[in-house]
Formats: structure tokens, C-alpha cells, sequence
């Protein structure tokens, strides 16, 4: 029965036919038992799709689906060239599952430094310990740039808040070099624990003792050119996406000076878990792996999606899951101002505040 419905699909002529293609592999994603390996013209079908439509809608959806590892090449590609991005850190992962993890490795200690520096942050999207032993290898690389070792550190620490103590320790003993410490600060004032927190203070806050209260910061008016700045180079676009900047994992800022005034702004970056929007609160799952996710959770009959901060998603099977829980906190981090002066965040928020509906006719 499948077999005729493909052959009533499938061209005639030897011509590849884009639309039938789109139409047949839409077809055998939808049946459950299809036998790839046993029909060459749905073969040729899907390797013309997958040439016509790199990184399209379906593109890793065919890949994951049948198995292809002769497509790790392109998959790659894709995990490099978007390694910010939600469907870089897919294609990461999906390279782990095909057994083409190696290639990222063999790209992280090449010699383009460009590819480098995006394969370290590539890895970060892969949970694969494998991976990770080789960011830590780059690390201990002296001669390796300080953008690649930075992307690795943050590989590394940035989302497994467990091993936050452990950095804490290594720069308090002046282990870490000290190109370093910017990353090293990023990550350690955002901490999830409060403790590593407080003590990162001491070491890194740019806004040293307390900021001045909300009502003191509206009395100045900032320079929204340097704010739109801020917000690309203060973790802000790891989870929000403005004028078309970022990414799109917290709540959207591009109309939020027409949801939120200044005071609200200001209180919504200083103490984010005062007010947590519908839809985006954190959970932490752990699985039985012994991995760690925290985020947004989309749940089906059988699995969960965990979508992480930075955009990058796991499935897992429920049965596979062995805690579950909802954070009482926020996902955006606290003491995100503390990596700014008071005047970087007057300036940050004059921005925000001018992010609003375009007008135009009726």
C-alpha cells in the first residue's frame, strides 16, 4: 500500500520534480514504518531534497528520522554556522546521534580559528562527555586564542550550575588565566546559586555596592544608541530578541516600550522573579543519564522538550526523566545588572523603553 501511494507520487521522468519531492518527503515522514532503504526512487527523492533544502523546515527532521550519516557533513555545517542559534545546537546534537560527534572535535582543534571558536560553542549544545574532555584540552592550550578558550570555558560552566563552586575556587586561587576572567565574570555573577553569587560580587561587579534605587535611576535619561549596544553584548540576546536581535526564548522585547514603563523595566531586570510571564516558567529536569536540563518545558504523552537557555533543545522520553521540578525562580538570571554600571543600565533601559509598534496606517 505504501509503495503504490510512492510510486503515484513519484516522477516519471528522470527530471527532478521539486514540488513532488516536497510532497513525498512530507509523505514518509508522516508513515511510521517506512522502509527507506527499500525504495531507490523515494532515495533519490529525499537526496534532492535534502540538496535543494539545506537547513530547511525538514532538512534535520529527514536526517534524524532514517539515520542518514552520510549527511553529517551538511549537518555540520549547520551546527557551526548557527552555533547562537536553536537549530545549531539541534544539528549538534544530531551529529552525536549519528556517531559524527568526532567532527566537531576535529574542527574545534583545527587550525580556522573562526570554525574553532563556533564548534566550542557547539559542543556546549551536546551534553556528550567525549566533547567536553576535548573543551577542557583547549582550556589548558596557552597558545590557543582567547576567544576560543572563552568559548570554551563558557561551553564548559555556563549552563551546568553545578560546577559554578568549582570555577568560583579556581579564581579566587588565581588558577584561571586572566583573558579569562571576562567570561569567567559573566558566568559566575549570573550564577544560579546564591552563594557563588556573593562571592563572585567581590571579584567581578562592575556596579560595586548597592545601585541606586529605582526611583533615583528614573530621574536620568540614558543614551538609547549605546543601549541597543548593551543589549547585544550583555547576555541579553542569549534569551530575548529585539529589532531583530537576539534570540527567541524569553518573552519578545521588540513592542515591550509599549507594554512596559520605565520603572516596571527597570524592576523586571533587577529583580526578574517578581513577576514571571505565563508560558515561560523554568523547570529543571534531571534524566537518568545524570544530565541536567533547565528551562522551558512542552510536554506530549511521551517525551519532554526542554528548551535551554541559549535556544537549544532536548527531547527526552518520560520514562526516562527521574525528577521534575518547577523553579520558584526565574529563568532570566538575577544580578544581571551587576554587569553593568548604573549608567550602562539607564542607557540599557532608555532602549528598551523606544522599542515600540511601528506606526503606520490604518
Amino acid at each position: 500500500m505504501v509503495a503504490g501511494v510512492l510510486v503515484l507520487l513519484l516522477p516519471a521522468s528522470s527530471p527532478a520534480d521539486e514540488a513532488k519531492d516536497i510532497l513525498i518527503v512530507e509523505t514518509i515522514l508522516r508513515l511510521d514504518d517506512f522502509d527507506l532503504e527499500g525504495s531507490g526512487k523515494a532515495q533519490a527523492a529525499v537526496g534532492r531534497y535534502l540538496k535543494e533544502n539545506w537547513a530547511g523546515e525538514r532538512y534535520l527532521d529527514l536526517i534524524r528520522r532514517f539515520s542518514l550519516k552520510e549527511e553529517a557533513p551538511g549537518v555540520l555545517r549547520l551546527a557551526l554556522e548557527q552555533a547562537d542559534a536553536p537549530i545549531g545546537g539541534e544539528a549538534s546534537s544530531l551529529l552525536v546521534e549519528l556517531g559524527a560527534g568526532g567532527l566537531l572535535g576535529k574542527t574545534l582543534h583545527g587550525e580556522d580559528a573562526t570554525a574553532a571558536v563556533r564548534a566550542a560553542k557547539a559542543i556546549a549544545h551536546t551534553n556528550d562527555s567525549t566533547l567536553l574532555a576535548e573543551l577542557t584540552k583547549v582550556l589548558a592550550e596557552a597558545s590557543r586564542s582567547t576567544a576560543l578558550r572563552s568559548a570554551a570555558l563558557g561551553a564548559l560552566y555556563r549552563k551546568n550550575a553545578h560546577r559554578h563552586p568549582e570555577l568560583l575556587t579556581q579564581v579566587k586561587a588565581g588558577e584561571l588565566a586572566s583573558d579569562l576572567r571576562q567570561t569567567a565574570s559573566e558566568i559566575l555573577l549570573l550564577s544560579r546559586d546564591p552563594k557563588v553569587r556573593e562571592g563572585a560580587k567581590a571579584l567581578f561587579a562592575v556596579g560595586k555596592g548597592e545601585f541606586p534605587p529605582v526611583s533615583e535611576l528614573l530621574k536620568h535619561s540614558g543614551d538609547a544608541e549605546a543601549g541597543r549596544v548593551l543589549f547585544g553584548t550583555k547576555t541579553c540576546v542569549v534569551c530575548h530578541q529585539a529589532d531583530g536581535t537576539g534570540i527567541n526564548f524569553g518573552p519578545g522585547l521588540s513592542e515591550i516600550g509599549d507594554k512596559l514603563n520605565k520603572a516596571t523595566l527597570y524592576q523586571a531586570i533587577i529583580e526578574p522573579s517578581a513577576g514571571i510571564s505565563m508560558g515561560f516558567e523554568g523547570w529543571e529536569i534531571t534524566t537518568q543519564d545524570g544530565a541536567q536540563l533547565v528551562g522551558i518545558v512542552q510536554e506530549s504523552e511521551e517525551a519532554l522538550t526542554v528548551t535551554m537557555i541559549g535556544g537549544s533543545k532536548r527531547t527526552v522520553l518520560k520514562s526516562e526523566v527521574t525528577t521534575k521540578k518547577k523553579l520558584a525562580q526565574s529563568l532570566m538570571y538575577p544580578g544581571l545588572h551587576r554587569l553593568m554600571t548604573p549608567e550602562e543600565l539607564v542607557d540599557l533601559v532608555e532602549y528598551l523603553s523606544m522599542l515600540k509598534k511601528a506606526s503606520g496606517g490604518s
